[in-house]
């Protein structure tokens, strides 16, 4: 395989958000003109960058609580940087002083935190302004598996695709760690699209439940602190058992997994040759994928939220396939890619990673988004998968499957 081969929906839930295909070409933000001369004397060794949107009903008015301040601080090892927006008021830059105090930075006013270049700002200002030898970028909002992340309720925008956060990164020289505290951002094609940008993706396979995350970053802010030299894998698996440890989300819902991006091509590339094979025999083998992909855990089932988003537990559909040396290969490249994942009791079907998989149309349009190449995904433009998931589709209307 070559690895380089390179609708709009509504619909309404109380908790998660719907993505779709295309966001409309944003004006350049006041983040673009501001300027600030304070810097650091020297680099310390982590500069953490918060990107916090809360631009939408239903969540956190104001996610930097007294609560999760008390957690976080600058140190003598790590700056903390911040943006915010929320709903009613107008966005801010802080630095998270070393007495837990935001200093304003800047005030933007009102910024569409799914733009592109707001993020891709961001970075460049914290970076600029606070180098670090390594960046943490926490992304808080909701979240969309494939369809990307961010929603800013009061700019209609209904979400950053993973394309445009590829770019933001791209263009600031990426970071080394990235965790999104929002639902179902542990897909391969996730991990994939930033694979060149970031070293380390952090998310949840499922859904995340609303749950906030004052210990987690404060655990995080200190682990940083005592410990600065530790590697970026060892870091994000410290992460992950915080999640655990600290039954947020809910202990029995819980799916948190750190990803390592210099070995997902491999992965990539083994579900390539694999959707290949089945193709090429697929008189062969329909019924027995068909009886894998019945088996295979679906993730965010709950209400309509399944049928938007259309995710499924990569391991487990690979392990639910007749075995053979394709499928070992694919299940190897896997373990090479997870880095630690920790689940809950009722989701014991989940290993930390999902791919989209949808077994036939619907209103939602979302096999005609992923496949299009104006969306920008690369894994559906580098891998097989599509034509593969193209040929299930037509294959289960054909039977009526």
């Amino acid at each position: 395989m070559n690895i380089r081969k390179k609708s709009v929906f509504k619909a309404s839930v109380i908790v998660a958000f719907l993505l779709s295909i295309s966001l409309a070409d944003m004006s350049a933000t006041a983040l673009e003109q501001t300027t600030h001369s304070q810097t650091t004397q020297a680099n310390k060794p982590w500069t953490t960058l918060y990107y916090l949107d809360a631009d939408y009903s239903g969540g956190y008015t104001d996610p930097l609580t007294q609560v999760f301040l008390d957690e976080i601080s600058s140190t003598s090892n790590v700056n903390v940087v911040v943006i915010q927006d929320t709903l009613y008021d107008p966005a801010f830059i802080y630095y998270i002083d070393e007495n837990h105090t935001k200093v304003v930075l800047e005030e933007l006013g009102e910024v569409n935190m799914a733009d592109q270049q707001v993020l891709q700002n961001f970075i460049a200002y914290g970076k600029q302004q606070y180098p670090a030898e390594r960046y943490l970028l926490w992304i808080y909002n909701h979240g969309g598996a494939w369809k990307g992340a961010c929603l800013d309720e009061t700019d209609n925008a209904i979400g950053m695709t993973l394309d445009k956060f590829q770019k933001a990164l791209s263009e600031t020289g990426g970071v080394d760690i990235i965790c999104f505290l929002a639902c179902l951002m542990s897909s391969i094609e996730a991990v994939y699209e930033l694979r060149n940008d970031v070293d380390v993706v952090i998310g949840s396979e499922d859904l995340a439940y609303m749950t906030w995350f004052d210990d987690i970053c404060g655990d995080t802010n200190q682990l940083l602190t005592d410990s600065p030299t530790l590697s970026n894998e060892a870091i994000a698996s410290e992460i992950v058992q915080d999640f655990y440890e600290n039954n947020n989300p809910p202990a029995d819902k819980l799916t948190i997994s750190a990803l390592r991006t210099d070995k997902i091509e491999s992965l990539a590339t083994a579900i390539d040759t694999l959707v290949r094979y089945y193709t090429k025999h697929w008189l062969r083998y329909y019924s027995s994928i068909k009886n894998a992909y019945n088996k295979t855990f679906l993730l965010s089932n709950i209400d309509e939220w399944a049928t938007v988003f259309e995710v499924y537990d990569l391991r487990g559909f690979i392990e639910n396939l007749p075995q053979c040396t394709l499928t070992e290969a694919a299940l190897s490249a896997f373990d090479d890619v997870l880095i630690k994942e920790v689940h809950g009791i009722e989701m014991e079907e989940t290993h930390g990673l999902s791919i989209f998989f949808q077994p036939r149309i619907s209103s939602y349009g979302l096999f005609r988004d992923y496949r299009d190449k104006s969306y920008g995904l690369d894994f559906a433009q580098d891998t097989y998968w599509n034509e593969f998931l193209f040929l299930f589709i037509l294959t289960n209307i054909l039977l009526r499957n």
